[in-house]
C-alpha cells in the first residue's frame, strides 16, 4: 500500500472521478494493479459492467497487488471467494450475478462488507443498503477492441 501521505494523495488524485482506456485484458489488470494502491481497509469496490466485460479481470489485478499468488476467478458459483493480502489484510470478491435484488442482510454478507478488510463486489445493483463512505463504483465498458473503465471515489 502506498505509504506517505503525500504519494497517498497524489495516488488517490489519479483515480478519482477518472477514466480509462485498456485496450487487452493484460493491461485492464495492470490499471487495476495500481488502482489497487489507494485501497485501504474497509474500502468497498463496486464492479459494474455487462457480462463479459472485465469485472473479474479487473479483480485479478487488485488481488495480485495485493500478493495473491494464484488466479483470482470468477465468484459465481461460490457468491464469495477470500483471498488472504498482506498485513493481515483480507480481500472479499463477492459476485451476485446469481441473485436477485435483496438487502445485505436478508443474505448476511455484511460481515464481509463491513469489516475492516476489502470487498469487491461484481453485480453490486443486486444489492440494497451496501453503501458506506468508502466505496468505489467502477464502470467497465466494452467498446470496439478496448475498454473503457471509469472510477468514481463516493464520499
Amino acid at each position: 500500500m502506498v505509504k506517505n501521505k503525500n504519494s497517498n494523495i497524489a495516488a488517490l488524485n489519479t483515480f478519482k472521478n477518472k477514466a480509462f482506456i485498456t485496450k487487452t485484458p493484460q493491461e485492464t489488470r495492470n490499471l487495476a494493479k495500481k488502482f489497487a494502491s489507494v485501497l485501504k481497509s474497509g474500502d468497498i469496490v463496486f464492479l459494474n459492467g455487462e457480462l463479459g466485460s472485465g469485472k473479474t479481470t479487473f479483480t485479478q489485478g487488485i488481488t495480485k497487488f495485493f500478493g495473491n499468488k494464484g488466479f483470482a476467478r470468477s465468484s459465481s458459483f461460490m457468491i464469495v471467494n477470500e483471498y488472504q493480502a498482506f498485513d493481515n489484510l483480507k480481500l472479499f470478491h463477492l459476485d451476485l450475478y446469481r441473485l436477485n435484488k435483496l438487502s445485505i442482510f436478508d443474505i448476511g454478507i455484511e460481515e464481509y462488507l463491513y469489516s475492516d478488510n476489502i470487498s469487491l463486489i461484481e453485480w453490486p445493483q443486486r444489492l440494497i443498503d451496501a453503501q458506506n463512505e468508502n466505496h468505489w463504483n467502477i464502470k467497465i465498458e466494452n467498446l470496439t477492441n478496448k475498454r473503457r473503465i471509469t472510477i468514481e471515489k463516493k464520499k
